[in-house]
């Protein structure tokens, strides 16, 4: 079954966008990343488990479980097994993007069907189609790829909104997902081969909605970030469809108050998101 279908199911059933960003900050001064009395794979588990019923997916960021090296990395593969007994989607955020045999590799780790495999991957663009190519080959076997377009960085614009061709870089980008994506439109009328764009920035989301008809839209930037609900849904097409909206530390770390329970801080604050959400995207449908 195609990714979007999958998605599209899973989200109708769910009545939810939300996705779970799963960021397990590193230790810090002040501000550690795991709490003191549990463990990296525990943590991330029971986060998932307290926001199942809320989410459609979970989102990894890999940087967060490279960065604790093999521990870590067994971690995410179990993180990302525990989220599969629980019904959700996987969504590996790697950003990954290179050329010849090193992207064909990076495919086969996220996409492929190995220890690391997920049922989507966030990919870059910046060195052109064949650093894409293997990524979107795989969507043939039922994986999913977003493509960076227009990120949620404050950044962003530095290269994405240049000029080129008589249009900012980013909309070119967009042109060319819509583009990749022609080929593997399922029956939900989405492709799977979606974009990122940033809720921080709704203006280009309409445009980008405009110029990707079929893309599923994954759009960072929702809680932590400052993006608002109603931006975070301004990619959503005419029919509702067509976007999921990420939330990572406003979730995670929803536990503010020293000695107050992470798991019911999560839960209750995914409930509340997935509500905040649902309303936007309904005021949305009826303007």
């Amino acid at each position: 079954m195609e990714f979007a279908d999958r998605l599209v199911d899973a989200q109708k059933q769910k009545r939810t966008l939300l996705v779970l960003g799963v960021d397990p900050q590193l230790d810090r001064p002040g501000a550690p990343g795991i709490p003191a009395d549990t463990t990296l794979t525990r943590f991330c588990c029971e986060i998932i488990e307290a926001c199942a019923e809320f989410v459609v997916a979970i989102k990894p960021q890999l940087a967060f479980f490279e960065a604790r090296g093999i521990a870590g990395m067994a971690a995410f593969v179990e993180v990302v097994r525990f989220a599969r007994s629980r019904g959700l989607l996987t969504i590996a955020d790697g950003k990954r993007g290179d050329i010849g045999s090193t992207s064909a590799a990076y495919a086969e780790a996220f996409v492929g069907g190995g220890d690391f495999a997920c049922d989507a991957v966030t990919v870059n663009p910046y060195m052109g189609s064949d650093a894409l190519a293997p990524f979107i080959a795989r969507v043939r076997n039922g994986r999913g790829v977003f493509v960076l377009v227009k990120t949620s960085n404050p950044s962003s614009g530095e290269f994405q909104d240049l000029t080129a061709g008589g249009r900012p870089v980013w909309e070119s980008v967009a042109a060319r997902v819509a583009g990749w994506g022609s080929d593997f439109i399922g029956s939900s009328g989405l492709s799977s081969v979606g974009a990122v764009i940033g809720a921080t920035y709704p203006d280009q989301a309409v445009r980008a909605r405009e110029l990707m008809p079929a893309a599923i839209v994954l759009a960072p930037g929702f809680g932590a970030q400052g993006a608002s609900a109603e931006e975070a849904v301004a990619s959503a097409r005419a029919d509702g469809l067509g976007v999921i909206v990420n939330a990572s530390r406003s979730l995670m770390y929803a536990s503010r108050v020293e000695g107050e329970n992470f798991i019911a801080a999560a839960r209750r604050a995914a409930a509340a998101m997935r509500d905040e959400l649902n309303l936007a995207l309904a005021a949305r449908i009826r303007h």
